[in-house]
This record gives C-alpha cells, structure tokens and sequence, in this order.
C-alpha cells in the first residue's frame, strides 16, 4: 500500500479512535456526575433503550469533544511524529486534558470548592478512560504510516540536479 493511502487509513483510524474517546469519556463523565445512574441504565424501555439515557451520554460526549479537541489534536500529532505507542501516555494525556478546562476555570474565576474539585477529579477520570480507548482504537499503531528506519536505510539514493 503506498504512503497515502496509508496516510488516509490512519486518519480514519485517529478520528474514529476520537470519536470513540469522546463518548467513552462522556458516558463516564454522564455516570460520575451521576446525571445518569445505574438504575436509569439499568433500566431499559421496551425500544431498547431510555431517550434520557442516550440524550445525556451524547450530550455529555459532545461537550467533551468539543473541548478537547484542539488539546488532543496536539497529542495525536506528537504521538504520531513520535511514534508513540504506549496506552500510559495516552491515558495520562487524556487525564490532563481533561483536568485542564475545569481548574484553569476555578482559578481564573473563583478560589477552588470541594465541588468543584470533585468535578475535576472526575473530569480527570473520564480523560483518562477517553485515552485508554483512544489507544486501544488508533493508539496502538501510532506512527505506522511513517518511513522505518530500515526503510530509509534500504531506499535507493535520491538523484538531484
């Protein structure tokens, strides 16, 4: 397969592997807020599943996307250029990604509440989960689409004029 399709796979691989981030990240945050408890997931309609349920998970997903979007578009370039490969450096990106946008607001706005280091700590958890799925869709192969080593020692010599 040449370079970019390669090139193109991967990025299919990084935005589905965002997506999924996103709404892992967002149904932990929905449950840890306890927006959405377990007896309400529990909780099955006779459709299949309770609109409440699905309205507030895709909420919450939605509003994580949107605000690690440009944080994590950074990590994923770095990782990529890197290679890096290993799920505790995208489930700690995660974390501090998500960690950023609630205590960056509670010490520019306001001293920090125990409430809201609560939000924090979870906001730091659902990160943290979003990263380990990020990882396990697109992390795993971070930097694949890159020349190896071996590659650019093989490769013939390039003639310039």
């Amino acid at each position: 397969m040449d370079r970019l399709a390669l090139f193109l796979v991967r990025l299919m691989m990084i935005t589905l592997g965002f997506m999924a981030a996103s709404i892992t990240a967002g149904v932990a945050l929905a449950l840890l807020t306890e927006f959405i408890t377990l007896q309400e997931a529990g909780r099955l309609s006779q459709a299949g599943l309770d609109f409440g349920l699905v309205i507030g998970a895709l909420g919450f997903a939605s509003l994580v996307g949107y605000v690690a979007f440009f944080p994590a578009l950074l990590v994923i370039f770095y990782a990529e250029l890197t290679k890096r490969r290993d799920w505790l450096f995208y489930a700690l990106a995660g974390g501090i990604i998500a960690a950023a946008a609630p205590f960056l607001v509670a010490v520019i706005l306001q001293p920090a509440k125990q409430s809201q280091l609560d939000f924090a700590l979870m906001m730091t958890a659902a990160g943290m989960m979003g990263g380990i799925v990020y990882w396990l869709v697109a992390g795993r192969s971070a930097g694949h689409w890159l020349p190896s080593a071996r590659e650019k020692v093989n490769a013939p010599p390039s003639e310039e004029f």
